[in-house]
C-alpha cells in the first residue's frame, strides 16, 4: 500500500513550528517540503525508506483533498520536466501517467511508483530548504516568509 512518507531529519528540522497551532497535521509539514520539491525540480530518493523516514498516512486528508488533483497533476508535470517528456509527445504521457496514477485506488490515486516519486520530491523539496536557510525555523512567521521567498526563488528561471 502506498503512503506518505516524511523524512525523519525533515520532522526534527520542522519540530519547532510543528508545536504551533497553525499546523494541524504532519501532512502540513510535508506539503511545504512537496512544495518546494515541485519548484525547486529536486528529488531525492535517499531518505524516503527505512529509518530515514516514517510512513504516516495512505490518503489525501481533509484539508487537502480538493488539492489532491492539483498535486497529482504538479506531480506528472514534474515527473515529464525529469524525464524531458514534451506535453506533445502523447504516448509518452500516457505511459507515464500510467506509471503514477491508478484512479482505482481510492484512498491517494497513487501508484507505488507515484507515492515514491511524490515522497522523492518531498524529500528533494526538504533538502532544498534546509540548504537555503542557516538554520531550521522557530516560528511559523519567520518559516512562512523564507519559504514564499524560496518557492519564488526556485520557480524564477536562473
Amino acid at each position: 500500500m502506498a503512503m506518505f512518507r516524511l523524512r525523519t531529519d525533515a520532522e526534527a528540522w520542522l519540530s519547532e513550528i510543528e508545536k504551533t497551532q497553525h499546523i494541524r497535521s504532519k501532512f502540513d509539514l510535508y506539503y511545504f517540503c512537496l512544495m518546494a520539491g515541485f519548484a525547486s525540480g529536486r528529488s531525492s530518493e535517499t531518505h524516503i525508506t527505512g529509518a530515514g523516514s516514517k510512513e504516516f498516512i495512505d490518503y489525501f486528508i481533509d484539508d487537502y483533498k480538493s488539492a489532491s488533483t492539483l498535486l497529482i497533476g504538479l506531480l506528472v508535470i514534474a515527473e515529464m520536466k525529469y524525464k524531458g517528456i514534451d506535453v506533445t509527445e502523447k504516448s509518452s504521457v500516457r505511459g507515464l501517467f500510467k506509471d503514477i496514477v491508478d484512479a482505482s485506488n481510492g484512498n491517494n490515486h497513487l501508484t507505488e511508483h507515484g507515492m515514491k516519486r511524490m515522497n522523492a520530491y518531498a524529500s528533494g523539496g526538504f533538502e532544498y530548504l534546509s540548504q537555503k536557510r542557516d538554520t531550521k525555523p522557530y516560528s511559523i512567521e519567520e518559516f512562512l516568509r523564507d519559504y514564499v521567498a524560496l518557492v519564488g526563488d526556485a520557480l524564477t528561471p536562473a
